[in-house]
């Protein structure tokens, strides 16, 4: 390939490495990942029907998820249930309430009736896109 024909995807490549990841892209249950969404407070119903508040990351486009165990194994989810990996991180989930965020942390899939979509993330870092 020529040094001109090269520059094209160059410039294709280190734009995709700047953004979160697109949904097209499986996220891998064995790596960090990045995801953009509206993020959303909704109310859900454990499995004995006792009412539990859950953070819900609604996507612009479905996400998948890959990964060892069955559950890791997701074609297809429109949503994400995340969760502050620590403590400090609480007061941002609710000032970006309602807000196009981006998060970033290691997704697994959905194993207890404690999750409320079908990937679920353990958020280290949260931000207004």
């Amino acid at each position: 390939m020529r040094a001109t024909q090269l520059l094209p995807l160059a410039a294709v490549l280190s734009l995709a490495a700047a953004h979160p990841a697109r949904a097209a892209d499986c996220l891998d249950s064995q790596s960090a990942a990045r995801i953009a969404g509206k993020l959303v407070n909704e109310m859900f119903h454990d499995a004995a029907g006792r009412p539990e508040r859950a953070w819900i990351l609604v996507l612009d486009e479905p996400a998948c998820l890959t990964g060892p165990d069955e559950f890791d194994r997701v074609e297809k989810a429109e949503t994400l249930h995340v969760a502050p990996a620590e403590q400090d991180l609480a007061p941002r989930f609710e000032r970006l309430m309602g807000k196009i965020v981006v998060v970033e942390g290691t997704p697994f899939g959905a194993h207890t009736a404690h999750h409320h979509a079908p990937i679920v993330m353990m958020v280290s870092s949260i931000a207004p896109r």
